[in-house]
């Protein structure tokens, strides 16, 4: 019985383009460069003030936009701080579905968005970022002098809001927030030499929660569609 209905899920969405992976669930694989949906990364106070103390300053590059800053209560000063956001197009989301028919995401990419980091004459970008959301990490490339290291894992995560998903009739809505997000130790390596951080400046950044990614996919469609091909070396502005 339930190698029939893995069958007949399986010819359906097989019919309908989708790659499928995994012996326990079907793993499917969605182009969503044409839809509505999207990654906002907005920084905490903490990070905001910590970066503006380095004289680090964050710009978009490829599909990224800033969005308007937002006040955020800071408790350390007791007053509102206004935070950057950055939006960053979701290119690609993988779901699962269980045995028992729930699905879950197991991860999505932002391919082209990218972040430009500077500080002084030191630079690099972050690029093509990738959420796995079941090892909780936030993955991206890393640019620098011409030279590209791909996949570099940049941070862990918590899941703040936990995510709503649906795929009815072959069409994915998902929304999820993730926080906390920390500097992995290959963070805190790559940007620390790459941005000539002190050592006491690299151990403050490594304490701090640098903020949220709210990711909500629709069905509605997006025109025009967000280009998915990667962000490389070549296409940061001379």
């Amino acid at each position: 019985m339930i190698s029939s209905i893995k069958s007949a899920v399986g010819g359906l969405f097989l019919a309908a383009g989708l790659a499928f992976s995994g012996a326990a669930s079907a793993g499917i694989t969605l182009d969503t460069s044409a839809l509505k949906s999207d990654a906002v990364l907005q920084l905490t106070s903490a990070a905001t003030g910590a970066s503006a103390s380095a004289r680090i300053l964050f710009s978009p590059l490829g599909n990224t936009t800033q969005l308007t800053s937002v006040p955020v209560f800071d408790e350390e000063l007791g007053e509102d701080v206004e935070v950057p956001r950055f939006n960053m197009p979701v290119t690609k989301a993988k779901i699962s579905i269980g045995w028992d028919l729930k699905i879950h995401a197991n991860s999505g990419e932002s391919s082209r968005s990218a972040l430009f980091i500077k500080r002084g004459t030191a630079n690099l970008v972050l690029a093509n970022f990738a959420i796995d959301f079941d090892k909780e990490i936030v993955y991206a490339d890393v640019i620098q002098n011409g030279v590209t290291t791909a996949k570099v894992e940049i941070y862990t995560f918590d899941v703040v809001e936990p995510q709503k998903i649906s795929f009815k009739n072959l069409v994915l809505n998902q929304s999820v927030k993730i926080g906390n997000l920390k500097f992995t130790q290959a963070a805190q390596d790559t940007l620390g030499n790459g941005l000539n951080l002190a050592a006491s400046v690299r151990a403050a950044l490594a304490e701090l929660d640098f903020g949220t990614i709210s990711i909500l996919v629709t069905s509605y469609k997006r025109s025009p569609k967000a280009n998915a091909t990667p962000f490389t070396a070549a296409d940061i502005p001379s």
